[in-house]
């Protein structure tokens, strides 16, 4: 045969090949930070977190980008990789000693991994103490997004340190996220968002993340698999440890929610708080379910009706358990619906004053 017959037939036959490269090459990627903010007294809690992480975590169709800044640590940031089929981590960036709960080293994080990592979309984890939309220094313990030694960070300055239409989803390895707050604030940086009506125990969800991490990597997140994991976690607790309130939250759906409020919170609603499910184990109470207490701002059947299908649309998942830490001044859980809201009481004219601030009061209920 000809010579030149050959090599034309070859080429041709391996242009297919080429090809298949070329389009794997442009399969779809996404990366994943891990913000750990652990300058505090959970120091100790994320080493054995960022190993179940690299072991759940198969290398394809995505970078594991962690910030961590540990007690007695320089703060610095990793990533993931694999060498001989063995996840490791290794050290991109060493800082000198910083805030890590500062908007402006917080923003600096997520720009550096969104210019470095180019990917068709991104997750974002942040693990440390919360919250959710209090004010720095409202509470002992836990406080505000994330903590550093006494520093802290605001709900707004965190949200304004996301540039719009960021992530894909956050998950909050933290407590009393699950606040309409939280999620009306959050609602133009992200699409999904897993979070905590109350406190997330220890050891938080280290125990699934090796099993369902790679979950978070595809191309279609399954979200609603890895909540249900760490629900299924703790529901096999026993005692005080048998305590979770987990919701997947939509903020596509979060408008329609804010109209209805508008509408039906015509007058206020004249009820005790106390009467209302709460989710925490203060001897004052600051996270309230939000169904159980919007609906009490309409006797009509249909407008609850309505609450219910609006907040289907918003909540996607929502699991509790029938107790939270009871031995330890908890409480029943009767009613989950997977929202928290405040609600303004007399004792607390600082925190009536600061809630005025967010952009869930200024939307929903400013000039009601």
């Amino acid at each position: 045969m000809n010579k030149y017959l050959i090599i034309t037939i070859l080429g041709i036959i391996l242009l297919p090949a080429c090809s298949k490269e070329t389009a794997e090459k442009e399969s779809f990627t996404r990366t994943i930070l891990v913000y750990l903010g652990r300058d505090n007294n959970l120091y100790g809690s994320s080493d054995d977190k960022i190993e179940s992480m690299l072991k759940g975590w198969n290398g394809q169709n995505g970078n594991l980008v962690f910030y961590e800044d540990k007690k007695g640590s320089s703060p610095c940031l990793m990533e993931a990789y694999r060498e001989k089929g063995i996840n490791k981590t290794r050290i991109l960036e060493t800082y000198e000693e910083e805030n890590s709960a500062s908007p402006e080293v917080f923003s600096r994080v997520v720009k550096l991994v969104q210019s470095r990592f180019p990917s068709d979309s991104y997750g974002l984890i942040v693990f440390s103490h919360a919250s959710g939309w209090l004010p720095e220094s409202t509470l002992t313990s836990p406080r505000s997004v994330i903590i550093d030694g006494k520093a802290e960070m605001d709900l707004k300055d965190f949200a304004n340190s996301i540039p719009d239409n960021s992530f894909q989803f956050i998950i909050f390895e933290a407590c009393f996220m699950a606040g309409i707050e939280v999620a009306y604030e959050l609602k133009d940086k992200t699409d999904y968002i897993v979070s905590s009506s109350a406190e997330i125990l220890s050891p938080g969800f280290r125990p699934v993340y090796a099993e369902t991490m790679n979950k978070l990597f595809s191309k279609v997140h399954d979200l609603q698999s890895f909540i249900e994991k760490v629900h299924e976690y703790f529901e096999t607790q026993s005692g005080a440890s048998q305590s979770s309130t987990l919701s997947l939250i939509k903020t596509a759906g979060l408008p329609e929610l804010k109209d209805w409020v508008r509408k039906n919170m015509s007058t206020p609603i004249s009820i005790d708080p106390e009467e209302i499910q709460h989710f925490d184990r203060y001897t004052y109470h600051l996270f309230f379910d939000f169904e159980d207490y919007f609906s009490h701002a309409t006797d009509d059947r249909y407008q609850k009706e309505e609450l219910n299908r609006l907040l289907d649309a918003c909540i996607i998942y929502k699991a509790s358990t029938p107790t939270f830490m009871l031995p330890y001044s908890g409480f029943l859980i009767e009613k989950h619906s997977g929202l928290t809201t405040y609600i303004e009481q007399p004792n607390y004219p600082y925190l009536n004053e600061e809630y005025k601030k967010l952009k869930w009061y200024k939307e929903a209920l400013q000039g009601l």
